[in-house]
């Protein structure tokens, strides 16, 4: 494995726990609103909810929109009208709650910090949630920087999102740079586009659909052996 100085960590369902996080925060929502939470209406939501985020990797659809939208379509199909922009906050409300870590994250994080890395987010999410999550989970002082969709203006995968990232940081080049994360769509697909070098974590071992990751892993301690290669280097 090659060098790299700059690490870019996705952050949902990559470093933190989105699935556990997602689960509680519909679970409370759907109790409010006297919709039935099961397999079924989780299943719906998240099928909608997937297809508008691939609506705004493609840029045919403004985030603005998906916020104020999703859940008042959500509950109509469950023939409940409500204000989808209270349900929203009210949901955002429920995630900024949620900071469990996957496993070996602070080993993982703890291990490349010492060793000198220059890590930092890149997310498509909300400024305030994922600054929120990553506070209460008690890791934010190890990323040298937060990039996040909201607060950058651009979405991953469009490569004006990792521009962003590369003006920051002079020193950082397409040879040194990796990009960590679990979607295909977004985080390997962006690396890609922005010419750098990725790891996609697959822990389903799902199928690549046409994207070709640089490296492959299932879980975090497969990520820090195959980074401990180059740890083992420095040292």
């Amino acid at each position: 494995m090659k060098k790299y100085d700059f690490l870019i960590f996705d952050l949902d369902d990559t470093l933190l726990d989105f699935q556990d996080t997602e689960i509680k925060a519909l679970e409370s929502l759907f109790n409010k609103y006297e919709v039935p939470f099961n397999e079924e209406s989780v299943s719906a939501y998240k099928a909608m909810n997937k297809k508008l985020w691939a609506e705004i990797e493609k840029g045919s659809l403004s985030k603005a929109d998906l916020l104020n939208q999703r859940f008042a379509a959500f509950f109509e199909l469950y023939e409940k009208k409500v204000d989808g922009q209270l349900a929203e906050k009210e949901y955002r409300s429920l995630l900024n709650l949620g900071h469990k870590m996957l496993d070996g994250a602070l080993a993982l994080l703890t291990a490349l910090k010492n060793h000198g890395y220059t890590i930092v987010a890149g997310t498509n999410g909300i400024g305030i949630t994922q600054r929120q999550r990553l506070t209460d989970a008690k890791i934010i002082d190890f990323f040298d920087d937060l990039f996040i969709s909201e607060e950058v203006g651009f979405e991953k995968p469009n490569t004006q999102f990792f521009e962003a990232i590369f003006k920051k940081y002079p020193a950082m080049t397409k040879e040194n740079t990796l990009m960590i994360g679990d979607s295909l769509s977004s985080d390997i697909k962006g690396a890609t586009n922005a010419g750098i070098d990725s790891v996609w974590m697959n822990p389903t071992k799902a199928p690549h659909n046409g994207i070709e990751s640089t490296y492959e892993v299932q879980t975090l301690d497969e990520l820090l052996a195959l980074l401990g290669e180059e740890v083992a280097s420095m040292e």
